[in-house]
C-alpha cells in the first residue's frame, strides 16, 4: 500500500507539472501575440512620423533653391538670360532637385507697360513672346527667365502668374508676408499629360535692394518682380523614401480634408483598403496639407510572426519533458540516498584538505557569524593582528579593541564595516583599505574582503568570510611615490600626447606657464600653444624624428592664452605600452624665457628691433662657413634711405628715428624667415640672403625698393632708398661681399638714387 501511494505521489506531481507548463506556454505565446501587434502600430506611427519629416526635408531643400535664387537676383542690378542659366547649371537643377518643374523669375509689369515690355522681349531674341492670358489686372507677372530652358518650359514664357486664381492668391500672401509662400493644387502649364500636372508652385517676392531693410514700408509696397518654382508633385514625391526600410504608402492632400479633387500625390493608388492607416495634419510655410498614411504591415517579420505558435509548441514539448524527468527523478532518489551517504565520507577527506589550504595560505582570514563572533582565524590573520589565536576567537567584530580607521583617520562606523554591509546587504565587500589596531597598538593597513555565505537553503546568511592582505609597506611607498610625483607636477613642465599630438596629460606647471587649465588642454592639439614665428619646417623635422622612434630636443617660443610669448628647452620621448608599440610622446620642458630675453638683448637693436652689428657679423661668418662648405648660393642686400640727413635736419631727430623704425618693419616683413636682416649703420640696413643667388636677390631688392617708394611714411611722406647688392664667389669673405655690395650701393646713389645696382665682379685668383 505504501508504495502504491508513492507511485501515485510521483504520478500526480508529474501530472501538475504538466498542466502548469501548458499553461505558462499558452500564456507566453498570447503575451508574444500581442507585443507583435503592439510593436507592429508602434514601428508604423513611427514610420508615419519620419515619412512626414522628409517630406519636410525634401521641401525645405527646394526652398532654399527659392532662396539662393531671390539673393541671387537681389544681388545685382541686372541678370541676363545668360547668368540666370549659369546660375541654375551651378545648382545642378535637373539633377539635384528631382520634381521641379522650372526655376522662373517673373517681373512686375504695370497694364500700360504690356506692349514696351513684349518687344523688349521681342527684341532680345524671344519672337514668339506675349503675355498671356490677357487680362485685366492692374499688374502682370510674366515669366522670363525659366530653367531648364527645354522645350517644355518653352511654354511657359510670357504666362501671366497673376492670371489664375490659385497661383495669384499664393503670390498676394508672399507678398504679403515678405517671404515664401506655397500655392494650392493647381496643374502645371509645362505639362500636357493629364496624368502628371498635378503640382504647386513656391513663390517668393523680390524687392528693389533700397528696400531691403526697411521692414515697414518693403511689405507695402508691390515687389519688382515674384521668384517661382512649379513642382511636379507625383516627380517629387516619389522617391521621398528613397532607400529607406520603412513600408508604407502614402497620399497627400491639398487642404485640411481628404477630397479626391484635392489629392496631390499616392503612392499607391490600387491600394484602397489598408489593415494599417493615420492621417497627419502639417503646416508648410503657411499652408495646411493632410498626409493620410496607409499600410498593410509595417514589419517584415517574416518567420517571426509564427513564434507565438512555436513558442506554444516548444513550451508543451518542454512541459511533456519535464514532466517525465521528474517522474525518473523520483525513481532515482533512493539510489541517491545511498550514494550521498559514500559522498559524506569523502567531504570529510576533503573538509581536513581545505582546513590545511585555510591556515598556509598568505592572507588573513577570519570566519563571523550571523552574529558578529570570529569562530576561526588562520595563522597569516594572528600574524598580522599580532595575537594569538585564543584572543581572537570567541570576540566579537563589534568590540573595541578591533578598532579600525580610514585612510583619513577616521574610525569606522557600525553600519560601514566590512561584516555588517556584507550580512545586511548580502553583497560582498571587496577591496575595502582600513587600519586595524593590532595588539602592540599599532595599525597594520590592510586591503579586505568581506564574502557573505548563505545557509544550505540560501534562506539566510549564517556567517561572513573576511580575507585580508598586509599593505602596510606598500602604501608607505605610495604615499611616498605621490608626494614625489606632486613636487614633479608642481615644478616640471611636462605634458603627454598621442600619436596625432592630441594632449592627453599636462602637469601643473605647464599649465602654470601657459595660462591654461587642464580642462582646456585636455583633448586639444598640441598647436594650442604653438607660436607663429616658430617655422613649419621646424614642427616637421621634430615629428619626422618622433616618428622614427628617436628623442627630439630644441628649443622653442610657444604662445600663453593670454598672448605673450615665453621659451623652452625641450626633450620630447615616444612612449610605448607593455607590449613595446609607440602609443604617444611625453615632453619634459624647461623654461628659459630670461635667458632668452638676455640674449635677444645681446643681439639686437634697440632702436629697430633688428639685429644688431655684432649679431649680423655671426650670421655673416655663419653663412659664409656654409656657402663653402656646401657650395650654395648666397647674397647680400646693403641699402639706405636716400637724403636721410634732410629728414633729421628738416623734422628732427625723433622723426628719423620713426622712419628708421617704419622701414625696418617694412624690411622685416617682406623677406624669409631664414633671411636676416639687421641695422648696419646709422640709416644703412644690410639683409643676408641664405640659398638665394644674386638675381633672387636683386629681385627682393627691387620689391623692396618698390615698396618703399609707394610707402607713405609718417610726418615725412614718400621717401626712397638706394640698394646695392653683391652675391657669393670662391674664396669671398666678409670684407670682399660687403665692399661690393657698398660699391654697388654706391654706384646706386651716383646713378640718381632709388635704384638697385648688382655687383661688378672680377676673378682675381689668390697667390700661392
Amino acid at each position: 500500500m505504501t508504495r502504491f501511494k508513492l507511485m501515485m505521489k510521483s504520478f500526480f506531481l508529474s501530472l501538475f507539472v504538466l498542466v502548469c507548463g501548458v499553461s505558462f506556454s499558452g500564456f507566453v505565446a498570447w503575451k508574444s501575440a500581442t507585443w507583435i501587434q503592439t510593436s507592429e502600430d508602434e514601428r508604423f506611427i513611427t514610420a508615419t512620423k519620419q515619412t512626414t519629416l522628409l517630406i519636410r526635408n525634401k521641401l525645405n531643400e527646394n526652398v532654399q533653391l527659392l532662396h539662393s535664387a531671390v539673393a541671387f537676383l537681389t544681388a545685382s542690378d541686372y541678370v541676363s538670360r545668360e547668368e540666370w542659366h549659369f546660375f541654375t547649371q551651378e545648382h545642378t537643377l535637373e539633377t539635384s532637385f528631382i520634381g521641379q518643374e522650372g526655376l522662373a523669375y517673373a517681373p512686375r509689369i504695370k497694364i500700360n507697360e504690356h506692349s514696351q515690355h513684349e518687344q523688349r522681349m521681342q527684341a532680345e531674341g524671344l519672337e514668339q513672346y506675349q503675355i498671356h492670358p490677357k487680362t485685366s489686372n492692374a499688374d502682370a507677372y510674366p515669366i522670363v527667365f525659366i530653367e531648364p530652358f527645354n522645350d517644355r518650359n518653352k511654354r511657359a514664357l510670357g504666362f501671366d502668374l497673376f492670371s489664375e486664381k490659385t497661383r495669384q492668391h499664393a503670390i498676394e500672401e508672399a507678398i504679403l508676408k515678405g517671404d515664401v509662400a506655397i500655392s494650392s493644387k493647381i496643374e502645371l502649364v509645362q505639362r500636357t499629360d493629364s496624368e502628371e500636372r498635378a503640382g504647386f508652385v513656391l513663390f517668393h517676392p523680390i524687392y528693389a535692394r533700397d528696400m531691403l531693410f526697411k521692414t515697414s514700408e518693403k511689405y507695402n509696397k508691390a515687389p519688382i518682380g515674384i521668384v517661382s518654382l512649379a513642382m511636379n508633385a507625383q516627380k517629387l514625391f516619389t522617391n521621398v523614401l528613397g532607400a529607406r526600410y520603412i513600408t508604407l504608402d502614402f497620399e497627400i492632400y491639398d487642404g485640411d480634408t481628404l477630397l479626391e479633387t484635392q489629392k496631390l500625390y499616392d503612392s499607391n493608388p490600387s491600394m484602397k483598403i489598408a489593415r494599417l492607416e493615420r492621417n497627419s495634419l502639417i503646416d508648410i510655410y503657411g499652408k495646411h496639407w493632410t498626409l493620410h498614411f496607409k499600410a498593410n504591415k509595417a514589419l517584415d517579420l517574416g518567420i517571426s510572426q509564427y513564434i507565438p505558435w512555436i513558442e506554444l509548441l516548444i513550451g508543451i514539448t518542454f512541459s511533456f519533458i519535464l514532466a517525465g524527468w521528474i517522474y525518473a527523478l523520483q525513481q532515482t532518489q533512493k539510489k541517491a540516498y545511498a550514494i550521498a551517504a559514500e559522498k559524506t565520507k569523502l567531504l570529510a577527506k576533503s573538509e581536513s584538505e581545505i582546513r590545511s589550504i585555510f591556515q598556509t595560505m598568505q592572507e588573513g582570514i577570519l570566519v563571523l557569524n550571523d552574529a558578529g563572533m570570529i569562530l576561526e582565524c588562520n595563522l597569516a590573520a594572528q600574524e598580522m593582528l599580532q595575537l594569538s589565536k585564543s584572543e581572537i576567537i570567541r570576540n566579537f567584530s563589534s568590540d573595541s579593541k578591533w578598532k579600525a580607521v580610514h585612510e583619513d583617520g577616521s574610525v569606522f562606523e557600525l553600519e560601514e564595516r566590512l561584516f555588517y554591509k556584507a550580512l545586511h546587504t548580502g553583497e560582498p565587500q571587496n577591496n575595502i583599505i582600513m587600519g586595524i589596531k593590532r595588539g602592540d597598538d599599532t595599525y597594520v593597513w590592510v586591503k579586505a574582503n568581506a564574502q557573505p555565505i548563505y545557509s544550505d537553503d540560501f534562506e539566510k546568511i549564517n556567517s561572513v568570510l573576511i580575507t585580508f592582505s598586509d599593505i602596510t609597506a606598500y602604501r608607505k611607498s605610495k604615499y611616498e611615490l605621490e608626494k614625489y610625483l606632486q613636487i614633479i607636477d608642481m615644478h616640471v613642465i611636462i605634458s603627454s600626447t598621442d600619436l596625432h599630438g592630441i594632449i592627453t596629460e599636462v602637469s601643473k606647471a605647464f599649465c602654470e606657464i601657459s595660462g591654461y587649465t587642464k580642462e582646456e588642454l585636455i583633448g586639444k592639439s598640441h598647436n594650442i600653444v604653438r607660436h607663429p614665428d616658430i617655422p613649419s619646417s621646424i614642427y616637421k623635422e621634430m615629428w619626422d624624428t618622433l616618428e622614427k622612434g628617436i628623442s627630439w630636443s630644441g628649443e622653442i617660443k610657444n604662445r600663453c592664452k593670454d598672448g605673450s610669448d615665453y621659451w623652452i628647452e625641450t626633450i620630447i620621448e615616444p612612449r610605448y605600452n607593455e607590449e613595446y608599440k609607440m602609443v604617444g610622446y611625453t615632453a619634459i620642458r624647461h623654461d628659459i624665457t630670461d635667458k632668452k630675453r638676455v640674449e635677444e638683448l645681446s643681439i639686437t637693436d634697440r632702436l629697430t628691433g633688428l639685429y644688431n652689428r655684432l649679431k649680423l657679423d655671426e650670421l655673416f661668418a655663419s653663412y659664409l662657413s656654409i656657402a663653402k662648405r656646401h657650395q650654395t648660393p648666397f647674397s647680400i642686400i646693403l641699402l639706405d634711405i636716400d637724403k636721410f640727413k634732410s629728414v633729421n635736419d628738416t623734422y628732427g631727430h625723433q622723426v628719423g628715428d620713426s622712419l628708421l623704425q617704419e622701414l625696418a618693419k617694412l624690411l622685416k616683413t617682406n623677406v624669409r624667415f631664414e633671411d636676416a636682416v639687421g641695422r648696419w649703420g646709422g640709416e644703412e640696413f644690410l639683409i643676408l640672403l641664405p640659398n638665394s643667388d644674386l638675381e633672387s636677390a636683386r629681385l627682393l631688392a627691387e620689391k623692396l625698393r618698390s615698396l618703399m617708394e609707394t610707402q607713405n611714411f609718417a610726418y615725412v611722406g614718400r621717401r626712397t632708398s638706394s640698394f646695392g647688392v653683391a652675391s657669393y664667389h670662391l674664396h669671398d669673405d666678409e670684407k670682399s661681399m660687403t665692399a661690393r655690395a657698398d660699391a654697388a650701393l654706391y654706384l646706386a646713389k651716383e646713378n640718381g638714387r632709388n635704384r638697385v645696382e648688382i655687383e661688378t665682379y672680377m676673378c682675381t685668383l689668390p697667390a700661392f
